[in-house]
């Protein structure tokens, strides 16, 4: 349905159609409450007997008249089909390493750096004499549907929407500069443009306002943390209120990697060159 969406709405309706029944699929049942609002103190079915029992999770009180008790689940009925779930992961996670593996480092050897990856994305640096001649080639692994028509490559549109093939995000222009500081945290520059600009927690205004590609580069080289303030909408005890909070928004220190000695390049915890360097 998606390859037949006329506008963004549509578009994020069919994904979201998607995402919504293989999130249901992987649902946590054991994390489901019960919750109940008293209005008295006393007696078989009031808040004393209520945080007596067992199961008693935590209490919210809103005024002298109105309690809220979380109380944990006795009973967890696991109907979930949670291998459904499993399958797409693995499946999913089975077209990434087979298009790096066996398509990617087979095509270009050493001459091809994987930069960063997500979920559903690579970024990578390509040593070749044309990257857009070899996707031609290969067409059958790309969706081109997002280039122009009348694009200066030659690039046949084709392949919409079809599951399981990569997209240009660039639409044939060069990548020309990328930093990547951490997990979600990362900016790209297309033809020495701005282009792509993405910190995890920081509100998207802000990043589009107060930080530019610049700010990436010195973090990254100088090793100096970047916050930034934003507003945001709380709810507490259903008392909605405006804050204003000071967050870390551009870090160098990524956790999830290991850090070579050049300070740029990361491998994997557990890699068998940490035990070698006598790093761990």
């Amino acid at each position: 349905m998606r390859a037949v969406a006329k506008n963004e709405f549509e578009k994020n309706f069919f994904k979201l159609m998607n995402n919504a029944v293989f999130g249901k699929t992987m649902e946590n049942i054991r994390k489901r409450v019960t919750v109940k609002l008293m209005s008295k103190y006393d007696g078989r079915y009031g808040v004393e007997a209520q945080i007596s029992k067992p199961n008693f999770h935590s209490s919210s009180i809103f005024n002298e008249n109105l309690v809220a008790i979380q109380l944990n689940k006795t009973d967890i009925l696991m109907n979930k089909p949670i291998y459904v779930g499993l399958v797409v992961l693995d499946l999913s996670k089975t077209l990434m390493y087979d298009f790096h593996y066996n398509y990617i480092r087979q095509m270009y050897k050493d001459n091809c750096k994987l930069l960063y990856t997500d979920t559903d994305s690579f970024i990578y640096a390509v040593k070749c004499d044309d990257f857009n001649e070899d996707m031609k080639k290969n067409i059958h692994k790309f969706d081109t549907s997002n280039y122009p028509a009348d694009n200066v490559f030659n690039m046949p549109c084709v392949n919409k929407k079809v599951v399981g093939l990569m997209k240009d995000e660039c639409n044939g222009q060069i990548l020309t500069e990328f930093v990547g500081l951490r997990s979600k945290m990362y900016s790209t520059r297309v033809n020495n443009q701005d282009s792509m600009k993405k910190i995890k927690g920081i509100k998207a205004s802000v990043v589009k306002k107060t930080i530019e590609f610049n700010d990436y580069l010195d973090c990254l080289r100088n090793s100096r943390i970047q916050s930034r303030e934003q507003y945001a909408i709380r709810s507490k005890l259903h008392k909605v209120e405006t804050i204003r909070q000071r967050k870390i928004a551009l870090s160098p220190y990524d956790d999830k990697r290991f850090l070579q000695d050049n300070t740029i390049d990361t491998i994997a915890w557990g890699h068998y060159q940490i035990l070698q360097n006598g790093n761990i």
